[in-house]
């Protein structure tokens, strides 16, 4: 895993200097400029020219330089008005406001809250215009290109330009190791293995705000005729604190309450959907995953550890005698991680996410869950400045 990070670093300081030097030596024409810029936290895209092309069609070199008058996106940044960004723009640029206005109607500037309570625009990323294209789905050939790009992520992620791992598997709660102790009716859980990140109730209440949007895996998959599940698709994604502010401000996040949060939270854990969250104490976004559509799963099944990784703990065949070979172990285990042979019920601990699904299903307690040996202390960051995938 050390290694693949490694490798990620240097791919990224590689192509960051490879843009340097084109753009330095004026090899790099603005549509160039604009779709590496999109491109700079990932590979580039399978179809890099058939992209280029409709962004030709679509804008003007002057829209192109009027993208760039906006600061890149980050939610520590200050977005900039339409006004602010005409002012900034190069001497003689004309049409400034016209571009704007394209570009945003287009998805290409983000709406975020100002520190002066008002909002501006910075340059969209890809996640973003993938994420837009999947809801539009109205079939135009650049809408399509980025709904094309997600579904290849889908498959391959292992190229994500990240130091950490952007998202972890959290635990069910109800199936982590406990104390003993009771308060109020509920088993505490054990403060010696189980940290305030691991418990998503906890979680929950810690975040500023709470925003719940659609699934952007299951739309996508949805769209192209693919998707083999049906669980439900409208509402069940979360967003936190600067997401869930801009989401909410601009109109495709719902707001909830923190009861709200957890009572949905725990509605879709039933259905058996697993947890991911971002890979921070102060975390962005929570999805609600299946293993047959969403991108954080198909990226842990496959071994990559870019995207994210299972949890702090793995599940356990603990009492193999008391099994009465129900199956909801195996029903509800999205990671294919649980058999039944001759001699009992049996685990892969290699294949385990971590969700303890099935800890929490067994009837006769026979699966616990323990922790990993070599967990890590936490998760991986402090915060984020933006979600990538």
């Amino acid at each position: 895993m050390m290694m693949d990070n490694i490798e990620n670093i240097q791919r990224y300081i590689i192509n960051n200097v490879m843009n340097y030097e084109d753009e330095k030596a004026g090899r790099v024409d603005p549509y160039e400029r604009m779709l590496r810029s999109l491109e700079a936290p990932y590979e580039r895209m399978p179809e890099h020219d058939r992209v280029l092309g409709l962004l030709r069609q679509k804008f003007t070199e002057g829209d192109i330089a009027v993208w760039f008058s906006f600061p890149d996106f980050s939610y520590r940044i200050q977005p900039l008005t339409v006004e602010e960004a005409a002012q900034k723009a190069e001497p003689g640029m004309s049409g400034v406001r016209e571009s704007a206005k394209k570009l945003i109607d287009e998805g290409f500037l983000v709406q975020l809250p100002r520190q002066d309570g008002g909002l501006g625009y910075v340059r969209t990323y890809m996640l973003y215009l993938a994420f837009g294209s999947v809801l539009k789905n109205d079939h135009d050939p650049l809408t399509d290109a980025f709904i094309d790009w997600w579904l290849h992520i889908l498959r391959d992620a292992s190229r994500l330009r990240t130091i950490s791992p952007e998202h972890r598997v959290l635990p069910h709660e109800e199936s982590l190791p406990k104390t003993g102790k009771v308060q109020m009716g509920l088993q505490i859980p054990d403060t010696r293995q189980v940290l305030p990140t691991d418990l998503s109730e906890t979680v929950l209440r810690g975040v500023d705000r709470i925003a719940v949007i659609d699934c952007v895996c299951r739309a996508a998959t949805e769209a192209r005729g693919m998707r083999e599940c049906d669980y439900p698709i409208e509402g069940v994604c979360f967003l936190f604190n600067e997401a869930a502010e801009e989401a909410i401000k601009v109109g495709y996040g719902r707001e909830l309450s923190h009861e709200e949060g957890i009572d949905l939270l725990h509605r879709l854990r039933d259905m058996g959907l697993v947890q991911v969250i971002s890979n921070s104490v102060r975390p962005l976004s929570m999805c609600n995953c299946c293993s047959c559509c969403c991108i954080c799963l198909n990226s842990i099944m496959r071994n990559e550890r870019t995207m994210a990784v299972p949890s702090r703990f793995t599940a356990q065949v603990i009492q193999a005698d008391r099994c009465i070979g129900c199956g909801q172990c195996a029903s509800f285990c999205q990671a294919s991680a649980i058999s039944f042979t001759d001699s009992g019920v049996t685990i892969s601990e290699a294949a385990c996410f971590g969700c303890g699904q099935c800890a929490a299903r067994c009837p006769a307690e026979v699966i616990g869950m323990k922790l990993k040996a070599g967990a890590p202390e936490g998760p991986a960051r402090q915060s984020q400045d933006r979600i990538y995938l």
